[in-house]
């Protein structure tokens, strides 16, 4: 019977000093890349210990993902929610964890500030990043005294540098108005463009 207990001691000794062994393993988020505007591209994460004792650490996201390496990890294809990774090492159960939140970039129409309108082939239309993703758009260009040379709603029709009625239009800034949504007046987008040849 003692030496039952004494058993018993030991095995409780050896854990209560395991656990009280064990250290916490501090890290920090390096890079957080979120998902593009209509998906274009997903999310991903990078976590490094900063407090590293025994590597390797074995990493495991909440998404699945897991991985084992010296002192970081990456977790990618992150769709937009978030996320939480637990480490541990291998040797003395020293654990630690964090969580990443990845967020979806709201899409947002980036005009180009020049083109060359010169049939050269490179250059000879304006440019509107993003304009794929907004079929109900509604671009309107002005000339510096505010006469409409452009008007294009619904899909962007790309602009070539011509007046409503077809004539090319001379070296000169020009300003724009753009509604991303025509039912959504409250999101317009200003600026100017100008035309180069």
């Amino acid at each position: 019977m003692k030496k039952r207990i004494s058993i018993y001691l030991i095995c409780f000794c050896i854990q209560v000093f395991s656990t009280l062994s064990a250290q916490l393993i501090h890290v920090r988020i390096d890079n957080v890349i979120n998902v593009e505007c209509n998906r274009a591209s997903l999310g991903s994460a990078k976590v490094t210990v900063t407090n590293p004792n025994h590597t390797p650490y074995t990493f495991q996201w909440s998404n699945g993902q897991n991985t084992t390496g010296v002192i970081t990890s990456t977790a990618t294809n992150l769709e937009a929610g978030t996320y939480t990774v637990t480490i541990t090492d291998s040797q003395d159960g020293d654990f630690g964890s964090a969580e990443v939140t990845i967020t979806e970039s709201e899409c947002e129409v980036i005009p180009e500030p020049v083109f060359t309108p010169n049939g050269d082939g490179y250059n000879d239309s304006w440019f509107i990043d993003k304009a794929q993703y907004f079929d109900d758009m509604w671009v309107l260009v002005y000339n510096r005294l505010g006469q409409k040379v452009f008007d294009s709603r619904g899909v962007y029709t790309a602009w070539e540098g011509k007046d409503l009625f077809g004539g090319s239009l001379p070296d000169a800034s020009y300003y724009y108005v753009i509604y991303p949504n025509r039912t959504d007046k409250s999101r317009i987008v200003k600026g100017s463009v100008s035309i180069v040849r």
